[in-house]
C-alpha cells in the first residue's frame, strides 16, 4: 500500500505534463528514445545520453529496458520534444513556470536537495523547475539567477518571473505565480506566500528578472548540440555528469577533466591534467580581467576557447571553462554540483584569468611515428610485454612504434636506445626523449611540448612533460634518429 501511495505522488507531481509522457505496464518502447529523454523509475529518474549509458543525481548507471527490475518499476518518460526542449520566452511558459512550482507546493526544503524526492534549497527549486519546463539550465545559486536575467519592475510581474529576497547571509529567490504570490522553498518546505502580507518577504524584497526567449536559449544544452566548434559540441555530451574533484572517469569529474576530454575527443589536442598546468601551454588571447560593464568577452574571444579563473576553491589558477558566447560558458562546476551551462556572473568576472586557444595544438597525424603513437594511446603496460594485444613496456613502446611507422630498427630498452642516433638541444616531432627514474625511460616527442610515453598506471598517454611536476625534473635528454 505504501508502495502505491508513493508511486501515485510521484505520477501526481508530473501530472501537469501527462501528455508529455508515454506510459507502459510491461514494456519500454526502447526504440523511442532519444538522447535527453528523462526515464522516471519508482525511486530514480535518469537521462538518456546515448550508447546505451543513463546519468542520474548518483553518475552513470545501467539500466537494462528488457530486465522486469525496471520495467517493475517504471513510471513514463519524458520525451525530449520542440515543446519541452527548445526554449522558449517566460510570458509564453508563464503559466506552465508557475503551474509547476505550485505543484510541488509541500516539498520539503533540503539544502543539498535538488529533486521533488530530496526537497530542495530556494535556489535549487527554482532550477528544477525552469529545467523540467524549458529544459534550460539556470543556476541553482540565487544571485547568479538574478545576474543572469533580465530586470523587471515589481508592477510589471508575470507568472514564471523569478523574485528575489535578502536572506540572513545571501539571496533566496522565488517563481512568481500571478495576484502577489510567490512560491518559494522556504525553511518548512516549498510553500505559498504574499509579497504585502508575509512582512518577512515583504520587508526582504530586492527585485526581480524574466528570462527572455533568448536568455532561455543561452542556457539550453540543444543550442549548442550542432556547434560548430568540436570541443563545444563535445562538451555538451557531459552535461549533468556530478562534479567530482580529481574525478577521471564517466561517472563524475572535475573541471579540468572535461576541457582534457572535450579537446581530445573533439579536436585531437590533448591537454594536461591540470588547471593550472592547462594555462601553460595554447595561444594566450586574453590575459587578464576585462570590465564586463563596458565590454563583452565577444569582442575578444570566440566559442571553443578556454577560460581560466583563479582563486575559486584553491589559491591560485583553479577552474576553467569552455566559452560558449554571449558570456556564457560550458564547465564542470563545484558550485552547481555537476557539468552544466553558466552564465559568466559577477562571481566568474572577478576571477577570471584569462582564455587560452587551443585549436593549433591538434596532434600531427601526418608524421607517420605521431600516427602509430596516437593509435597506441589507452595500451595498458605489461612487463616485457611488446605488442598491443599483452601490452608494452616503456621501452617496448617505443621500438615498436618506429619499427611499425618507418621500418627502424631500434634497441629493446632504454638504456640503449639513448646511445643511437644524434643527441639535439630542442626536439622536433618524431625524436626521442629520455627521462632519469629507477632505469631510463625513452618516450616519442610528438610536438607541442608532448610526448607518448608508457607509464604504470595509465598505460600509453600523452604528457606535456614540460609541464610536469614528475617528468620535467627527470629529463636527461633528446636524441633524433630519422
Amino acid at each position: 500500500m505504501r508502495d502505491f501511495l508513493f508511486i501515485l505522488m510521484i505520477i501526481l507531481s508530473f501530472s501537469f505534463t501527462a501528455d508529455t509522457y508515454a506510459k507502459s505496464d510491461t514494456e519500454l518502447d526502447v526504440a523511442g528514445i532519444q538522447v535527453g529523454d528523462v526515464l522516471y523509475f519508482k525511486h530514480t529518474e535518469a537521462t538518456y545520453m546515448g550508447n546505451g549509458r543513463f546519468i542520474s543525481k548518483k553518475g552513470l548507471v545501467k539500466i537494462d529496458l528488457a530486465d522486469p527490475f525496471w520495467t517493475a518499476s517504471y513510471i513514463g518518460i519524458k520525451h525530449r520534444s520542440s515543446s519541452s526542449t527548445a526554449a522558449a520566452s517566460t510570458k509564453t511558459n508563464g503559466s506552465t513556470l508557475a503551474s509547476r512550482a505550485i505543484s510541488l507546493i509541500g516539498t520539503p526544503y533540503n539544502q543539498h536537495g535538488e529533486t521533488p524526492h530530496d526537497g530542495f534549497s530556494t535556489g535549487s527549486f527554482v532550477h528544477y523547475v525552469y529545467k523540467d519546463v524549458t529544459g534550460s539550465l539556470l543556476s541553482k545559486i540565487p544571485l547568479r539567477q538574478k545576474e543572469a536575467g533580465t530586470p523587471v519592475k515589481r508592477s510589471e510581474l508575470a507568472p514564471g518571473d523569478l523574485v528575489f529576497f535578502q536572506g540572513s547571509s545571501s539571496l533566496i529567490s522565488g517563481i512568481y505565480v500571478g495576484n502577489q504570490e510567490f512560491v518559494i522553498a522556504a525553511s518548512n518546505g516549498v510553500a505559498k506566500r504574499h509579497l504585502d502580507r508575509d512582512s518577512y518577504y515583504a520587508n526582504s524584497y530586492v527585485g526581480a528578472v524574466r528570462y527572455s526567449r533568448d536568455e532561455l536559449r543561452l542556457s539550453h544544452p540543444k543550442t549548442y548540440e550542432n556547434h560548430e566548434h568540436p570541443t563545444v559540441r563535445e562538451a555538451m555530451r557531459y552535461i549533468h555528469t556530478p562534479y567530482v574533484l580529481t574525478g577521471n572517469t564517466l561517472a563524475g569529474f572535475d573541471c579540468s577533466y572535461l576541457i582534457q576530454m572535450a579537446f581530445a575527443d573533439g579536436l585531437d589536442v590533448h591537454l594536461p591534467r591540470i588547471t593550472y598546468n592547462q594555462w601553460e601551454v595554447g595561444l594566450t588571447v586574453l590575459d587578464g580581467k576585462i570590465d564586463f560593464k563596458r565590454q563583452s568577452l565577444d569582442d575578444l574571444i570566440r566559442p571553443g576557447d578556454a577560460i581560466y579563473f583563479s582563486n575559486t576553491w584553491q589559491p591560485g589558477i583553479s577552474h576553467v571553462g569552455i566559452y560558449l558566447g554571449q558570456n556564457y560558458m560550458v564547465h564542470a562546476s563545484g558550485d552547481e554540483g555537476e557539468t552544466t551551462i553558466s552564465y559568466i556572473a559577477s562571481y566568474w568576472q572577478e576571477r577570471m584569468t584569462g582564455v587560452k586557444r587551443f585549436d593549433d595544438l591538434t596532434l600531427r597525424l601526418d608524421h607517420p611515428v605521431v600516427q602509430k603513437a596516437s593509435v597506441l594511446i589507452g595500451t595498458p603496460y605489461a612487463l616485457g610485454g611488446t605488442d598491443p594485444e599483452t601490452g608494452f613496456d616503456t621501452g617496448s613502446l617505443v621500438q615498436y612504434i618506429y619499427k611499425e611507422s618507418v621500418g627502424l630498427d631500434l634497441p629493446r630498452f632504454g638504456s640503449q636506445q639513448i646511445l643511437t642516433g644524434m643527441e639535439v638541444r630542442e626536439p622536433k616531432t618524431g625524436d626521442l626523449l629520455f627521462f632519469q627514474g629507477s632505469s631510463i625511460i625513452p618516450a616519442v616527442y610528438i610536438g607541442n611540448g608532448q610526448m607518448v610515453v608508457m607509464t604504470q598506471l595509465q598505460g600509453a598517454t600523452i604528457i606535456d612533460y614540460k609541464n610536469s611536476d614528475y617528468w620535467a625534473p627527470r629529463y636527461i635528454g633528446a636524441r633524433r634518429v630519422l
